[in-house]
């Protein structure tokens, strides 16, 4: 099938079903090389003809991207350059230096005798569409070659070529050389159905290369998975599991489900689940249908297996964390109390087919899956919803008060379950509240609200709180302690917000005569049970502004007269 793009990136994952892994060795590039791969550089000419004249790997034309590379994204489709599928290594195929090259990387296995065998692929596709003859254009070539028989098997033929009518592609926000458009194609899925080849020598083909002009480019990323087994997961079932869930190959148009003979459909969909489990060597069938040319419609065939292994992934269902920080869900914490051992693998989506890409600090609330699969293949996948927010705090200022009245600082919003309240008078929310039950005065403060995920806001609250009556200190300038109750006793009046400290009472010599801390006792005109002399007298008031904090003192002059 024929299409018209030029840059174009591909990802490839390839399942085998039924196939013994020492059959292709190092085929997802696992361990970190090219080794029992075949590449080829080259150069395409103006007439689109492709010319193989180096028959090894070029670096920088044929590159290997390992774990540390886990965070880069194409800078075309946006899609990382490893494989987000568990792998720890993926083939870049080409690169973006324009020059009319080309490359090539073949694989090369005999396919097992005695069982059904299919390959499944994933691919993305970014081409850059510089408007050329649709032979001078860019070009990622995809094929299976059947060496026993020396002839190309004919479904599928990828043969993806520049152009803006691609089916299923969208525009990338990104330019290419000399302002061509590029689009791309998100990931997607076909198979090869090779169960008429079984015995015969295979050999998978994969070509990129540039616009024949030589000023546009096209480049693939490649990763085939090495895993034995049927490329539907959740086959397999440890003793205690109350069901499982059969996953076919995301990517296809439809999906549906048989027992063995094909004689009666059981469910339709990517995935199917079972429960109770099935007995031991159950077969049953999942017939995939690909979106229009975009593959083959093949039947997949998987066995059940029960293991008699207990099998436990314990998940929570709701992780708390702060936005900033995000949350770990490759913590041990997070599956604490599940079955030792498991591989763990992190998705957006229930049916496996969009994988989290940074599991170990997810900074979007929702709901995410985390599947685990033990050594002997039990599978289980929970889901586990992540909610990062910082705890949420709605201040009401107070209404203003006149002092003494205090506020209560914990009365001016709504606590929250599961969140802390502590009280500042400084933004930073560094200096605390000395009593926040009973503010004396006016200003702004802050109330810091914090969860049990160390999240925490600040917000600020405006007190009102108006100065008190200036005080008033009064005495008479004169009393007459004569027993007759008429202005027998002194006593200094103190109004307003002050607190009384003493009042004193000294001669003209200067000796205190008397001396009291009670604002409610009084002088009676007597030093030591004996009535004074007339004469005049000075009394001290000393006390304490309460609102301003400030000392007070207070002396005047008192006539004793009889």
């Amino acid at each position: 099938m024929k299409y018209t793009p030029g840059l174009f990136i591909l990802f490839l994952l390839i399942g085998f079903n039924a196939m013994a892994q020492s059959n292709t060795p190092n085929i997802g590039f696992e361990d970190g090389t090219l080794k029992y791969w075949q590449c080829y550089t080259g150069i395409i000419d103006t007439l689109g003809n492709i010319f193989m004249n180096s028959p090894y790997a070029v670096a920088g034309r044929q590159t290997i991207f390992g774990k540390s590379s886990a965070g880069v994204r194409d800078p075309y489709g946006n899609f990382p350059v490893l494989c987000p599928n568990g792998s720890n290594y993926s083939l870049r195929l080409g690169n973006s230096d324009a020059g009319a090259e080309a490359e090539r990387a073949t694989y090369t296995f005999t396919v097992p005798n005695g069982s059904a065998y299919s390959i499944i692929f994933n691919y993305a596709v970014v081409l850059e569409n510089p408007d050329h003859q649709p032979y001078q254009q860019p070009k990622f070539t995809a094929q299976v070659y059947d060496v026993t028989d020396s002839k190309y098997i004919d479904c599928p033929f990828f043969d993806f070529v520049a152009s803006s009518n691609l089916p299923g592609f969208k525009l990338s926000s990104a330019v290419g050389a000399r302002g061509a458009q590029i689009y791309y194609k998100e990931w997607s899925t076909a198979t090869i159905d090779l169960r008429g080849y079984l015995g015969k020598t295979i050999r998978l083909e994969f070509t990129t290369n540039d616009c024949t002009l030589g000023a546009h480019f096209g480049y693939a990323y490649l990763d085939l998975n090495e895993a034995v087994g049927s490329p539907v997961s959740g086959n397999t079932y440890c003793a205690g599991q109350k069901s499982i869930t059969l996953y076919a190959p995301y990517g296809f148009a439809s999906y549906y489900w048989y027992n063995a003979d094909l004689s009666k459909q059981i469910g339709s969909g990517q995935s199917i689940t079972l429960s109770p489990p099935p007995p031991d060597l159950t077969t049953y069938a999942v017939k995939v249908l690909p979106y229009p040319d975009l593959g083959c419609v093949d039947t997949i065939y998987t066995v059940i297996n029960r293991i008699n292994e207990g099998f436990k992934l314990n998940v929570p269902d709701t992780v708390y964390g702060c936005p900033k920080a995000g949350v770990d869900l490759t913590a041990a914490s997070i599956t604490a109390g599940s079955s030792p051992g498991m591989k763990l693998s992190y998705f957006t989506d229930s049916l496996a087919t969009t994988y989290l890409y940074n599991p170990n600090k997810v900074t979007a609330s929702g709901l995410y899956y985390i599947q685990g699969i033990n050594n002997e293949g039990c599978m289980n996948m929970l889901p586990v919803h992540v909610v990062l927010a910082i705890p949420d705090i709605s201040i009401t200022d107070p209404q203003p008060v006149v002092f003494p009245v205090t506020v209560d600082l914990s009365k001016t919003f709504t606590p929250k379950r599961g969140a802390n309240y502590s009280y500042y008078s400084n933004a930073a929310a560094t200096v605390p509240v000395e009593d926040y039950t009973a503010v004396h005065y006016g200003g702004t403060y802050y109330i810091k609200a914090a969860n049990n995920s160390g999240c925490d806001t600040v917000a600020s609250v405006n007190v009102v709180i108006h100065p008190p009556t200036p005080y008033t200190i009064t005495a008479p300038n004169t009393f007459t302690p004569n027993n007759d109750g008429i202005n027998d006793n002194f006593t200094v009046t103190v109004k307003g917000v002050v607190t009384f400290e003493r009042v004193s009472i000294y001669n003209r010599a200067g000796q205190l005569i008397y001396q009291t801390k009670s604002p409610n006792d009084y002088w009676d005109g007597t030093y030591a049970g004996r009535n004074l002399p007339v004469g005049t007298y000075y009394w001290v008031f000393e006390g304490t502004d309460d609102y301003y904090q400030t000392k007070i003192t207070r002396a005047e002059s008192i006539t004793l007269l009889r």
